[in-house]
């Protein structure tokens, strides 16, 4: 996506009627920059349920385990660049020891690491992966994912800034009560969020979800 960090707030601040106050880096009247990017962030994690970045990576030499990069979600298949194939995911089964495995296979376990049954051979493998999007940092920064879904991350993040008024009024107005019904749950802030959290799952749900290829 040729979209920038800037660009994305200042798209998010429209979508919130907010006018822009800070230039550098883009903060609005009402929005902070923190909170602008706090909700990026969370927009940037929540489209991971359908659409995910793809990535590889090299292991080198005779190992048995490879700590996984940072923001690795999941590890969709290994290819052994000894034996010139994918390798098997270890399936665990009742009855049945690592020893029993034919060949070599790999699993996840423990959390964070790439663990083979058998040792690599001298070259090593090359391991595809699922992942998290980047964060951008300064303005400048590029948006990662596809431009298909930045509609989805101005509703999420528009929803995620106006949690910080829905708690804002929760205190103010604990004391306050509808007329007509009586019950202290007057918060306009809270239905707009929801209401745009529908709209960004609805928005979502659009988008054909990315396949995953996982060798067994």
């Amino acid at each position: 996506m040729n979209l920038k960090f800037s660009d994305l707030k200042l798209k998010i601040l429209r979508l919130l009627a907010d006018e822009v106050l800070d230039d550098v880096p883009i903060g609005g009247a009402g929005y902070s920059a923190d909170i602008l990017k706090d909700g990026v962030y969370a927009a940037l994690d929540a489209i991971t349920s359908r659409i995910w970045k793809t990535g590889t990576f090299d292991i080198a030499g005779a190992l048995t385990e490879k700590a996984l990069p940072d923001g690795v979600i999941d590890i969709q298949a290994v290819f052994d660049n000894d034996l010139d194939i994918f390798l098997p995911k270890m399936q665990f089964q009742i009855g049945q020891g690592l020893s029993s495995t034919t060949g070599n296979a790999w699993h996840l376990y423990p959390t964070g690491k790439l663990v083979f049954v058998n040792e690599l051979g001298d070259t090593g493998a090359k391991a595809y992966f699922t992942s998290k999007w980047s964060k951008p940092v300064s303005d400048s920064d590029l948006i990662d994912p596809p431009e298909h879904v930045t509609t989805c991350l101005l509703l999420y993040t528009a929803a995620y800034c106006l949690l910080a008024d829905t708690a804002s009024s929760a205190s103010i107005r604990q004391f306050n009560t509808k007329v007509d019904s009586g019950q202290p749950s007057d918060i306009p802030a809270k239905s707009v969020s929801d209401f745009l959290m529908r709209r960004f799952e609805a928005e979502l749900q659009r988008i054909p979800m990315m396949e995953k290829s996982r060798t067994l």
